[in-house]
């Protein structure tokens, strides 16, 4: 993570960590489940943690899957998403969570987070969990870890024979571990309800940093529409993956973690009649997430005095034969008046390049003098010319460099790019996740898909992707999608 959006999550962080929520896992029933897998050694703690967890939070309960039989069973459990936690009694061995890249390509989780949570004859024991960056574990591992480290957690490790509490210093550098930014679910986000029950099979090719996302909505949906099963192909490698299937009608439904690209709209409607591909908006993009949907920053030097910048500014900044030159143009006096603005970006051909193209250029082109290059590159010569000025992931900045707050318009508040405002989408650069799929002109979806997407875009389907690394809609963009439905 870069100094900038350290700076910018710091305050976010230290509040999650004080009070994470304790919202409930699904609408129906009111109850967070825990489930475990691992240590044989931990059993006894386990069981003992959740007992009194119990007590004091009745909604807290004990999932079917509760097995303590060995250390091994751990990473297994959490590589296919068996447990929530896997207590262990060592670390993980390299051999063991190098598999995490492949099962999670894509999907920003590439290895778990073992967090401390007592000492097993004078050497530590670990609650390993997934997390993805930037984001809390789901509401059972951030309660259940919670109580392990709190007074009346380590009073139990204690009392529990062969274990010792951690030293108190160490437990805040614990709780840190499960620290991150909870977007906050809509009140008005609409129940789903079964409109009727359905039967058939949906398949699915699509993006790989949607893949956890579409197997948790589809595991709930069946538990509400048992007749509904997985299709052949269910399979989630990329965006692109998506829209070839789409192409060749491979798919019912393609997730996508970014905008249509116009030359593949054309492509698609020039193979199917001027056919256009039907899409709904299923998430927000996230905040500071390598290398995926991200919301995107302004970035210029930090000796640059710019205060802020509309979205028409930054057309006629990027555009093709661009109106605004310098930086006297942008409201900045003195020996910055007459400054060149300088362009840099990363490659145009890039997802986050492209995105920029869509919301700031509406298609249009870019200048001729834009300055391509890496990530890296362009944040480097942004950071080395005060008369620079580019775009990224506010993960992708870097020490030189300064994010610019962005107006929608001139009459509208300028907004600065955190996760409040990316998650609220005040902020006017933020992104969506995307399902495509095809749907003839004036035909009705066919009712399974109409029921999951109806689903996805409940509150209980939305209530999983604040611990996704991406956030939920709110009740308006919901109802606008819904409303494409019929």
């Amino acid at each position: 993570m870069t100094r900038a959006s350290i700076r910018l999550l710091t305050p976010l962080l230290a509040a999650a960590t004080a009070a994470l929520p304790l919202p409930a896992t699904s609408h129906a029933a009111e109850r967070i489940i825990v489930s475990s897998i691992g240590a044989s050694e931990m059993g006894p703690l386990m069981d003992a943690w959740m007992q009194a967890l119990h007590r004091t939070h009745p909604d807290v309960v004990r999932g079917a899957k509760w097995q303590h039989r060995g250390n091994d069973a751990a990473i297994g459990a959490l590589m296919f998403e068996q447990a929530d936690v896997a207590p262990i009694t060592r670390s993980f061995e390299k051999e063991e969570i190098a598999p995490y890249v492949h099962q999670f390509a894509g999907d920003m989780m590439k290895a778990p987070v073992s967090v401390r949570v007592a000492l097993h004859d004078g050497k530590p024991v670990f609650l390993a969990f997934n997390k993805r960056p930037d984001t809390p574990p789901v509401p059972a591992v951030s309660e259940f870890v919670r109580f392990a480290l709190s007074a009346e957690g380590q009073k139990i490790a204690a009392r529990t024979a062969g274990f010792q509490p951690l030293p108190p210093d160490d437990i805040a550098q614990e709780l840190s571990k499960i620290a991150g930014y909870v977007a906050r679910l809509d009140p008005a986000l609409p129940v789903y309800a079964a409109s009727a029950q359905v039967r058939g099979d949906i398949r699915s090719v699509g993006s790989d940093g949607m893949k956890s996302l579409m197997q948790r909505w589809m595991r709930d949906f069946r538990a509400l529409q048992p007749g509904v099963r997985k299709g052949d192909p269910w399979e989630h490698l990329g965006t692109l993956n998506g829209f070839g299937a789409l192409m060749v009608g491979m798919t019912d439904l393609a997730p996508m973690g970014r905008e249509l690209w116009p030359d593949e709209a054309a492509s698609f409607a020039g193979l199917h009649g001027g056919e256009k591909l039907f899409e709904i908006r299923v998430a927000r993009g996230g905040f500071n997430t390598p290398q995926r949907t991200t919301a995107q920053a302004i970035f210029v030097n930090d000796k640059n005095p710019l205060k802020q910048v509309t979205l028409a500014q930054l057309k006629a900044v990027f555009g093709k034969n661009p109106s605004i030159t310098r930086w006297g143009q942008l409201g900045l006096g003195g020996e910055w008046a007459d400054r060149p603005i300088v362009l840099d970006a990363p490659p145009l051909v890039a997802p986050n390049a492209m995105s920029m193209q869509f919301m700031v250029l509406q298609g249009g082109e870019w200048a001729h003098n834009v300055h391509q290059g890496s990530i890296d590159a362009t944040a480097k010569a942004i950071a080395a010319d005060t008369g620079a000025i580019g775009f990224g992931g506010l993960e992708e900045g870097g020490a030189g460099l300064r994010a610019v707050p962005v107006a929608r318009d001139a009459v509208g508040p300028a907004i600065e790019i955190n996760a409040d405002t990316a998650s609220s989408g005040r902020y006017p650069l933020t992104r969506y996740m995307y399902i495509r799929m095809r749907r003839a002109h004036g035909q009705p979806l066919p009712a399974p898909i109409k029921e999951f997407l109806r689903y996805v875009l409940s509150r209980q389907g939305q209530e999983p992707i604040p611990y996704s690394g991406y956030f939920p809609l709110n009740a308006n963009e919901v109802k606008e999608e819904l409303a494409k439905l019929d």
